[in-house]
């Protein structure tokens, strides 16, 4: 089930660390749940956030890679 879809806020570099929050436009943030590193930039990307069970997801277009997250 998608619970978030739009755009995220300003920079994009990829997943770091647990710090490392996501904003989308309307306001809503999740934080990075794991350490996960992987660059890449984009400025205000298409992403989503899906529950898949108990966790939540963030998956970013044009990116192969997903991290978990929760709600900040």
């Amino acid at each position: 089930m998608i619970v978030s879809t739009g755009q995220l806020s300003g920079e994009f570099q990829g997943f770091n660390d647990q710090d490392t929050i996501f904003e989308f436009t309307g306001g809503r943030k999740w934080r990075q749940a794991t350490y996960k590193y992987c660059y890449y930039y984009a400025y205000m990307p298409h992403a989503k956030v899906v529950q898949e069970g108990g966790r939540y997801t963030l998956y970013v277009t044009g990116l192969n890679n997903s991290v978990e997250v929760h709600p900040a």
